[in-house]
């Protein structure tokens, strides 16, 4: 058994031991995040994990007073915007762990117009959400009201309780997720 420490920052943000099994899942960790906490506990979970990670990206930059303004009236109005290609192909993988930040208690817009896009293309999904103060329950919600069906684990954390470090919750996301995955078939241990 190899165990590895995935650190952000100098933060502990998982531990993970794995053993090596021919059947493991391939898992990815798909996430947009404007301010780093959200892209703080994707790397938790990728690392708790051992998924490849992607972050979503857009054309447009989002930084500054202006790309605040524009993120929270995006999410007020329930508004999509366009996110550039992955680079991994969703198809490769059993299941994706997708995370999304809260704006004005709403879904942020590249992880609504990726959803939009891409909910056919999407195998088994766990959805984690990030908020400053409220609304992470209510992205989640929407999310899930996206989706084809209904995710296998779902985790919503306040900042402070990502940058405290939430290694009990992203163990518990993972554990819920991966035990809730179904069995490969033959036609999927094929496609490995």
């Amino acid at each position: 058994m190899r165990c590895r420490e995935a650190r952000v920052d100098g933060l502990l943000i998982a531990r993970r031991c794995e053993v090596s099994h021919p059947n493991r899942p391939r898992l990815l960790v798909v996430y947009f995040s404007r301010t780093g906490t959200t892209r703080l506990l994707a790397h938790a979970i990728a690392g708790a994990t051992g998924a490849d990670i992607e972050e979503l990206r857009e054309s447009r930059s989002r930084l500054g007073i202006l790309g605040w303004l524009r993120s929270g009236y995006e999410g007020t109005y329930g508004r999509s915007a366009e996110t550039l290609p992955l680079r991994r192909d969703l198809r490769d993988y059993d299941l994706v762990f997708l995370g999304s930040p809260t704006w004005n208690k709403s879904l942020a817009s590249p992880v609504r117009g990726f959803l939009k896009a891409n909910r056919n293309a999407l195998p088994n999904v766990a959805l984690f959400a990030t908020c400053a103060g409220q609304g992470a329950d209510v992205v989640i919600e929407q999310m899930q009201a996206l989706l084809m069906r209904p995710p296998l684990a779902t985790l919503h954390l306040l900042e402070s309780e990502v940058r405290r470090g939430a290694t009990v919750e992203v163990g518990q996301l993972t554990k819920v997720a991966l035990s809730a995955l179904p069995e490969p078939t033959a036609s999927s241990s094929a496609h490995a």
